[in-house]
């Protein structure tokens, strides 16, 4: 004759309710994590539009151990230029002084970072950077000469508006001012040239 053992039959019977919960909890957590960014009412793009006018080249307040994000670098000047695609093609340019760090980053209309390039990717010392949708790039392409290649870089952005983050460092704290100067130097506007 067996006997029962009721402390080991009741967690065999409990143990998958568990297992249940913490499974349920950890998939509500995960998609809250991916939901934050869409639902959040002050999200990086929404400050960005109090601070910047589409299509221009805007300086972020200095970081201050007060004011700044954490781990935020105070060597780094920092500038942001809003894009509305509805209005047509964007187009960055940049004349870079040789062994100065700039960093650009493309951010998506919910923060997400689409491409990103550093100094090192400009051309002679000069960046051109062409912003588009898909049906824009296709106009430019068919307003191309068939006998040459484009000069710029082409990106398509996921979304109709977002923003361009720029990072330049100083490497001596006597060099902020140049460094923001570097960002100021950069031209982001709607382009003249390409056709919508």
């Amino acid at each position: 004759m067996r006997l029962k053992d009721p402390v080991g039959n009741a967690a065999f019977h409990t143990l998958p309710w568990i297992v249940g919960c913490l499974f349920i909890a950890g998939v509500v957590h995960i998609g809250s994590i991916f939901a934050m960014p869409r639902l959040a009412p002050q999200d990086a793009f929404a400050r960005i539009s109090t601070l910047a006018q589409p299509h221009k080249v805007v300086l972020l307040p200095a970081t201050t151990p007060e004011s700044g994000a954490p781990f935020d670098d105070p060597a780094l000047a920092q500038g942001v230029c809003r894009y509305d695609l509805s209005q047509g093609p964007v187009r960055l340019r940049a004349t870079l002084p040789p062994d100065a760090l700039m960093l650009i980053s493309f951010h998506a209309r919910h923060g997400q970072i689409f491409y990103s390039m550093t100094d090192r990717s400009a051309t002679h010392g000069k960046l051109d950077v062409l912003l588009v949708t898909r049906q824009q790039l296709d106009a430019v392409e068919a307003n191309d000469p068939e006998d040459e290649l484009p000069q710029d870089l082409r990106i398509i952005a996921p979304t109709q508006e977002g923003f361009l983050l720029f990072r330049a460092l100083a490497e001596y704290p006597g060099e902020l001012a140049d460094a923001r100067d570097r960002i100021q130097s950069l031209s982001c506007g709607l382009d003249k040239d390409a056709k919508p």
